[in-house]
């Protein structure tokens, strides 16, 4: 669908929140070709504009569109259309699990891979309490390669797709320096980790296009989303999604980060970067470097599983670095939080770093007896509230201390790490409303005293998250010479008595003063 971009319009008669500290709250803005130009109230604007086209918001509350931070937009767009999704809940067991996995199958297919996605810690979330073994798999098929994801970075495989991904012997070589459980014998359980960069897409070019262009408005568009950093899987969807920007057939702003090593060699983002690099809304970012995997071997059982050692890190962020290129440095444990402010500063001796190397996930798994290493080396650490609910149960699982976080001055990034395993991940008013409420699945709370106030948990995902890939000049405000990029939601969530913020609706999403998102009435 064509997505006309660039609009003239004064929007009046709105609660607007700007996140802009100069003037916090206002009544209107005037768009002129897609860039916020005026703020003030609805006389100013038309007094100004007397002859645009005018949006009447009714009184609804008007945000500034919402920056995730950092997203698998791309998978998070192919699990939904190709995958099987068998998540638990609504599943509470492996049998239940697996009939599901049956009625999809099609054994006229016989060569391609079953790709099914389940939840984080499924193993705590069905009644037998673990994860299939690759017996029970074969019982489903022995003629295609199946997996099973419990998260992104935990499967369980059928024999054949244990083969098929060189894990079989003993001795086999594990690319990516997962985990394969064994049992006495030295044959594989089925349960793996890391296996992720090694199955194949299962979509072809023209039904990955059909799914980015149909997603980015239904999900992302639909949660007020108008910016995604993201982590394509391929190249090839690198040029795929080039060419639908270049046709106006996205909805979304969208600044990419590629995998190193998996999906690109620094070699091979410099030459993306020199394409990709007109600040249009299709954009180089950077790389991103796993430290570490999940953090423990799949069964809960904290594991290091660190991809490098120090020194290997250190060069390989002092050469991306040297070619100008920002760094995400992923880690799911804090002695991996460690590993990648150690190689940030060597990167940045003297710790101000500035092309914003960050710590992914870093927030939610920072020792805070690290903080003044942390503040040495001047790294950006990302947070993904819903973890917190959404994980784990396991008091060792994310902890996201974001209040101390704040109040030692950090710079916090928000993203919802969207992949499919969480299907509402996607949505920044729920990720807001953990930030705040700080409420597992259960309704316990989990560690209160880390909880933000609204203002900034909405700015993890407005300003912070700006700032977080060098877009603070044109993303995550409401004021003058910024992309007129906004949402008008359903309430306004500072207002005394209203909704908890993860019940609030978004009613439209707006692109340089476009409408790409409405609710039906």
């Amino acid at each position: 669908m064509q997505h006309p971009l660039g609009a003239t319009v004064a929007v009046v008669n709105a609660v607007v929140r700007t996140f802009d500290e100069g003037q916090p709250q206002a009544a209107a803005f005037l768009v002129e070709r897609g860039v916020v130009t005026r703020v003030g109230s609805p006389d100013q604007i038309l007094h100004h504009a007397p002859d645009v086209p005018v949006l009447d918001c009714l009184g609804a509350a008007v945000l500034p569109g919402f920056v995730d931070g950092h997203c698998h937009f791309e998978l998070t767009c192919v699990t939904t259309d190709h995958w099987v999704n068998v998540h638990t809940p609504p599943h509470q067991t492996l049998e239940s699990v697996a009939g599901a996995i049956r009625a999809t199958l099609d054994h006229s297919r016989a060569p391609e891979w079953i790709l099914c996605r389940s939840s984080f810690a499924m193993n705590e979330k069905v009644a037998e309490g673990r994860l299939f073994d690759r017996h029970e798999l074969d019982a489903i098929t022995t003629t295609r390669p199946l997996a099973v994801f419990a998260s992104l970075h935990v499967a369980s495989l059928n024999t054949m797709a244990l083969k098929r991904l060189g894990l079989w012997e003993p001795n086999s070589h594990h690319p990516f320096h997962g985990v394969v459980h064994r049992d006495g014998s030295g044959v594989p359980t089925g349960v793996v980790t890391e296996v992720f960069m090694m199955v194949p897409s299962p979509s072809s070019d023209s039904t990955f296009s059909k799914s980015v262009t149909t997603h980015a408005q239904d999900m992302f568009n639909a949660a007020g989303t108008t910016t995604v950093h993201t982590m394509p899987e391929s190249i090839r969807q690198v040029e795929i999604q080039r060419e639908l920007h270049a046709r106006g057939a996205l909805s979304l702003r969208q600044k990419y980060f590629l995998i190193s090593p998996g999906v690109a060699t620094l070699d091979e983002a410099d030459e993306l970067a020199r394409l990709d690099s007109s600040k249009g809304s299709f954009e180089f970012g950077g790389i991103k470097v796993f430290v570490n995997g999940c953090g423990h071997d799949g069964l809960g059982i904290p594991h290091d599983d660190v991809k490098w050692t120090q020194e290997a890190l250190d060069n390989f962020v002092v050469d991306a670095d040297s070619r100008g290129f920002q760094v995400w440095l992923h880690s799911l444990n804090s002695q991996g939080v460690r590993m990648a402010a150690r190689s940030i500063l060597r990167a940045a001796p003297q710790g101000d770093n500035p092309r914003r190397h960050r710590i992914e996930h870093g927030a939610d798994f920072i020792d805070l007896a690290d903080l003044a290493a942390i503040r040495e080396s001047g790294a950006l650490l990302v947070t993904t509230p819903q973890f917190l609910h959404s994980m784990t149960t396991d008091p060792t699982g994310p902890r996201a201390p974001l209040r101390s976080l704040l109040a030692a001055g950090l710079r916090i990034v928000g993203g919802t790490d969207s992949t499919g395993t969480v299907p509402a991940s996607v949505s920044i008013l729920r990720n807001v409303e953990t930030a705040v409420g700080r409420r597992r699945a259960d309704g316990s709370g989990f560690h209160p005293e880390e909880a933000i106030d609204l203002y900034s948990a909405f700015s993890l995902f407005t300003t912070g998250s700006s700032y977080g890939a060098f877009s603070e000049q044109t993303a995550g405000r409401i004021r003058a010479g910024m992309h007129a990029d906004f949402t008008v939601l359903s309430d306004d969530p500072f207002a005394p008595g209203a909704p908890r913020t993860g019940n609030i609706a978004v009613k439209a999403t707006y692109i340089s003063g476009s409408l790409v998102w409405s609710a039906r009435e």
